[in-house]
């Protein structure tokens, strides 16, 4: 617990990142201050930023009026390839279609869930415990945390994996953060060292100073060690625990994740990311992306696109001078594709919840949503006791290095994969036979479950039903979406408004009949019956999560029309069969 000398040093360390909207007259000039009133009136013309006074507007005005005047953000914008009258880039036959930039997962692509839901399963459950299993970042557990009963008196475990390194490392120097910060200091720190591709320096300076010792204390004591055999630390504060295991070389490589290489200045590392992010050959892709979104959204969204910090629109980004080292471990490279956004980790509805009076200001509302929750998050878990082991193997691997842990079969009362059960991953058949067992049996705990999430399966499906020539499309439930839909469809195959429905069809196919037949494609309940398990109703999250509801408003529709996802996306739940 840090004592009050350090709670002040820690409370300096975001004093000038915003905690709630100030005024937008900021960073006019390099030596005057920025205004440091809060915005209590939203800009009338865009709805972006927000004004303590009349003054203050007019001051910032030939800032502003680049942004406020877009044409970007007005209904009537078009993508370049339809104003120059060409044939967009991804519909040429020779271009691939397929993303661009690196393909990791850093901030997850579908929105967090609670692993636990107590209210559908175990009840009230104030004195359980609990030992849960995750795979990935720390959305889903640091949402099934928050989920847990205010009087929660019981032990919670849980043990969160990955194979990807740069993954794993975030994750410990996001823990350890909530672990030695005072929660309203650890959640500023925790958001920008998961969002931010730039950070202040002092943030970075502090994390050397206390977070790095933790680490460089254990790589001094394993140096004797042999290469290869997994070496554990565990960090105890009260009743909170962190558990690392990790082979002696990526302890070592653990303490990369807090310099900066040499050769990379803030400047060099935003051309680094924008060389992905803003790259002239995706062009028509980032204009087809921007195209489906709501026209109010598009200004925060280039700006994040091109800047990388996740700040209100109208927040200063001077302090923000340092490249965030757990993004560069490659001094030539950005580590996420193209189209990788904050957004898509997190619910769309709860975030809008936090939008302030500057009502398109979307990635304002994200960074205040991110803020308030891993504030409470730090909170949470200095009241409760919780261990957290992190591991770094493949999946394959877990029950060999769980068994060496201590921990074996029937140990789980929620076990999360990911959707590394799609066929382009370990699939479905593996990870029953493998994981599987890890569960607890309904004898132990008759809610006992895991969770599978398929991306990739029903696409994959629709594709081959549609070879087959078993597919058939009805466009009246597009209707009341698109009122103009016969006359949108007789335009151009390149105009932007058939292009858009085109796309849309994906969101009213027959999801159910293609589950259905992918089910019976792999054989999957008869896998079930083979390895001892049982696909149960779904009673953690609903097996069709993002799909477009019957009867659904237009707002819902466009919403999830921004998202880029179709909604096929599908949750599979199972239980050991006794």
């Amino acid at each position: 617990m840090a004592t009050s000398n350090e709670k002040s040093q820690q409370s300096s360390l975001t004093s000038k990142i915003p905690l709630q909207i100030f005024c937008a007259n900021t960073d006019l000039g390099d030596h005057e201050p920025p205004c440091r009133k809060p915005g209590s009136k939203a800009c009338s013309g865009c709805f972006l930023v927000q004004y303590c006074s009349k003054e203050c507007q007019k001051i910032h005005w030939p800032a502003h009026k680049l942004d406020c005047k877009s044409p970007l953000i007005k209904e009537t914008w078009k993508p370049s390839w339809h104003m120059e009258r060409r044939e967009p880039a991804f519909m040429r036959v020779s271009f691939v279609h397929n993303s661009f930039g690196m393909p990791k997962y850093l901030w997850g692509n579908v929105p967090a869930i609670d692993l636990l839901n107590l209210k559908d399963n175990e009840a009230d459950a104030t004195e359980e415990n609990f030992r849960l299993l995750f795979a990935g970042d720390l959305r889903n557990f640091i949402k099934s945390v928050l989920g847990l009963p205010q009087k929660y008196t019981g032990m919670l475990e849980t043990v969160v994996n990955d194979r990807d390194f740069d993954l794993v490392s975030r994750n410990v120097i996001l823990l350890l953060t909530a672990l030695h910060f005072d929660p309203d200091t650890a959640a500023i720190i925790m958001l920008h060292l998961w969002y931010s591709a730039l950070l202040p320096g002092r943030i970075l300076h502090q994390l050397r100073e206390s977070v790095l010792p933790l680490i460089q204390e254990v790589c001094m004591k394993i140096q004797a060690k042999p290469s290869g055999g997994m070496l554990s630390k565990k960090w105890t504060l009260g009743a909170r625990s962190l558990r690392l295991v990790l082979p002696k070389e990526d302890w070592n490589l653990l303490l990369s994740y807090f310099e900066v290489p040499k050769s990379l200045s803030a400047t060099q590392a935003q051309k680094v990311r924008r060389d992905t992010t803003m790259a002239c050959q995706r062009k028509d892709y980032l204009d087809r992306a921007l195209y489906k979104i709501p026209p109010g959204w598009r200004a925060g969204t280039m700006k994040f696109r091109d800047d990388g910090i996740l700040l209100p629109f109208s927040a200063s980004r001077r302090e923000f001078d340092t490249p965030n080292p757990t993004f560069y471990q490659n001094d030539s490279r950005w580590p996420l594709a193209d189209s990788a956004g904050p957004l898509e980790g997190w619910s769309i509805d709860e975030v809008l919840q936090k939008l302030p009076d500057a009502k398109n200001d979307i990635y304002g509302a994200l960074f205040f949503y991110l803020k308030d929750l891993l504030t409470r998050f730090c909170k949470k878990i200095a009241k409760i006791s919780i261990s957290v082991q992190l591991l770094h193997v493949d999946a394959v691997d877990l029950p060999d290095t769980l068994r060496q842990c201590g921990v074996g079969e029937d140990s789980f009362d929620r076990i999360e994969l990911s959707n590394i059960c799609d066929e382009v991953y370990i699939g479905p058949v593996r990870c029953l036979f493998v994981l599987g067992p890890l569960l607890r049996t309904p004898a132990s705990n008759p809610h006992a479950t895991l969770l599978m999430l398929f991306l990739n399966a029903i696409e994959e499906t629709f594709i081959k039903e549609e070879k087959r020539g078993n597919v058939d499309f009805d466009f009246d439930p597009m209707r009341p979406y698109f009122p103009r839909l016969d006359e949108i469809l007789s335009r151009s195959v390149y105009d932007p408004d058939n292009l858009n429905v085109w796309a849309a069809t994906a969101k009213f196919r027959d999801f159910d009949g293609l589950w259905e037949r992918f089910t019976k494609d792999c054989r999957l309940h008869e896998v079930g019956n083979a390895t001892g398990m049982v696909m149960k109703e779904n009673t953690i999250v609903p097996k069709w999560p993002l799909r477009l509801k019957q009867h659904a408003t237009q707002a819902e529709f466009s919403r999830l029309q921004a998202s880029g996802r179709t909604g096929c996306e599908r949750y599979a739940e199972w239980r050991r069969a006794a």
